[in-house]
């Protein structure tokens, strides 16, 4: 997209900003916030879903066990059971 694209997207929203009444604008200002919000919790911990260096020795820990004590099925067994 070109600065010229973009102006124009940015002027285009500025007058549909404009044009609203103030209920329509509390709810677009309300979604505003908690889009900033959501964006400056997410730079805190980019990757909630992550385990800790514990959490993630453990699960190794315990799939290779699992490999070992033959807890598993192969790929092909896998697929059978699945139906496909």
């Amino acid at each position: 997209m070109t600065t010229m694209e973009l102006n124009l997207r940015k002027q285009n929203f500025t007058e549909f900003i404009l044009s609203m009444d103030e209920e329509e604008f509390t709810e677009l200002e309300k979604y505003a916030k908690a889009l900033s919000l959501k964006k400056a919790a997410s730079k805190s911990k980019p990757y909630p879903w992550a385990l800790s260096e514990k959490e993630l020795t453990s699960c190794v820990r315990e799939a290779r066990e699992d490999v070992l004590y033959g807890r598993c099925i192969s790929d092909e067994d896998l697929t059978k059971e699945m139906g496909e």
